[in-house]
């Protein structure tokens, strides 16, 4: 999001709340109190991050955060200790939720570490914040839940693909996200499918091809 001309951070903060975050949120659960949007903007922080940044990192539940990604790119992931590597659980873009639900709502020390794949602009809100605004307005929590219910979607999905050809992972990945492979490491998205760097290459070769064709 590009700023407006001399407006300060809290403006832009109030702007994209009441702009972008309170529309989704009264979807589903209805319009909102002024004591509730005063006391998210009060619980909302802008923070700019750089490319590489961790935005958090495997810990206590007490350090969890919530994200709103408003501009760039992020990573969740996590080392399998059986093949001393890292697995990309997902890969985060505009508008996206990044927000470890269980850890939260079950008070355990979370196991995946956050970090940015290009410079972007985020909204996040701190553990005890966000304790604070759903202890101060409960029916909140249905937003929660519909977090948890896109995470374990994307999950499901994730796992149907993992089962796909290499190069059906490609096309179906890619074309849900057409331009990542033009922002980010085409390392990291190989990861997160899950083949090798040279099979990953072949593939989005045929990917290319096939795009083509479809747009001459």
């Amino acid at each position: 999001m590009i700023p407006f001309q001399n407006e300060s951070n809290k403006d832009r903060l109030e702007r994209i709340i009441r702009n972008e975050i309170l529309p989704k949120l009264e979807s589903i659960v209805g319009a909102q109190l002024s004591e509730f949007v005063d006391l998210l903007l009060q619980s909302s922080k802008l923070k700019n991050f750089a490319k590489d940044q961790y935005l958090e990192e495997s810990r206590s539940f007490e350090d969890g955060k919530l994200f709103y990604i408003i501009s760039g790119i992020a990573r969740t992931f996590y080392y399998d200790t059986s093949s001393d590597k890292p697995i990309i659980s997902r890969i985060w873009k505009k508008h996206d939720v990044i927000f470890d639900v269980n850890s939260f709502q079950n008070e355990e020390e979370r196991v995946e570490t956050v970090q940015m794949l290009e410079e972007g602009e985020l909204l996040t809100i701190d553990y005890y914040s966000l304790k604070n605004l759903l202890n101060t307005f409960p029916k909140m929590i249905s937003c929660v839940l519909c977090l948890q219910a896109e995470r374990e979607k994307y999950a499901m999905f994730y796992q149907r693909l993992l089962k796909l050809s290499v190069e059906d992972r490609v096309r179906l990945y890619l074309n849900d996200n057409p331009t990542l492979s033009n922002r980010i490491s085409q390392d990291c998205i190989a990861t997160h499918l899950g083949v090798s760097r040279c099979k990953f290459s072949n593939a989005y070769a045929l990917y290319k091809q096939h795009r083509n064709r479809q747009l001459a």
